[in-house]
């Protein structure tokens, strides 16, 4: 009778199997289908490629330049790499050349208000406040930890939000880009038309 019961359940098993794997493998599918999703890696793997150059040139070839934890060093510099071209290509993705002047303002923003260039103490007050809202801020605080030695609950709490900078910028790429089609097509016409842009 078990037996029975055992086996008239196996179809059952299967089948539950084969729907899982069936919906794992469709929302895969429609995640690396997105129109853009080969791009981004072809541009993630370039970026992976510089990223390693810079910092180990850095960290091995460069005279007089002491880092601590080399190897930690490389590591963060591809997070940040990762996650500066992920946000430029959601912002390029949704706005095409709109995204490439808003990717220079927001690359300009950062180098005057990450605390990178002067403390933030000594900076304006515009960008006191806005320094908690910039990607560089945390970057910068992630790559002195490797240099100077490690802490690793500051490390933590930059790599969380650089990583939230991250996901924030997929997720706007991801929902975003079938609405902004429609009006981005109408922009780009209109500046076509116009002959300031070529």
């Amino acid at each position: 009778m078990r037996q029975h019961a055992q086996s008239a359940s196996e179809p059952l098993a299967a089948y539950g199997r084969k729907a899982r794997n069936r919906a794992f493998s469709s929302g895969f599918y429609w995640l690396i289908n997105t129109p853009d999703a080969g791009r981004l890696l072809t541009f993630w793997t370039l970026n992976a490629l510089q990223a390693m150059v810079v910092t180990a040139g850095a960290a091995f070839i460069l005279p007089n330049i002491f880092v601590r934890e080399p190897g930690w060093f490389m590591t963060f510099g591809l997070l940040c790499g990762f996650v500066f071209m992920t946000v430029v290509f959601s912002l390029v993705s949704l706005f095409g050349n709109v995204g490439k002047a808003m990717a220079i303002v927001l690359l300009v923003l950062q180098i005057a208000g990450a605390g990178g260039t002067y403390p933030v103490e000594l900076i304006p007050p515009f960008f006191q406040q806005l320094n908690p809202w910039l990607p560089f801020t945390y970057a910068i605080d992630v790559m002195r930890e490797a240099v100077g030695g490690i802490v690793w609950e500051n490390v933590e709490h930059d790599v969380k939000r650089l990583l939230s900078f991250a996901v924030a910028a997929l997720l706007a790429g991801l929902l975003l880009k079938a609405p902004l089609t429609p009006w981005m097509r109408v922009l780009k016409e209109k500046a076509a038309q116009s002959g300031l842009f070529h």
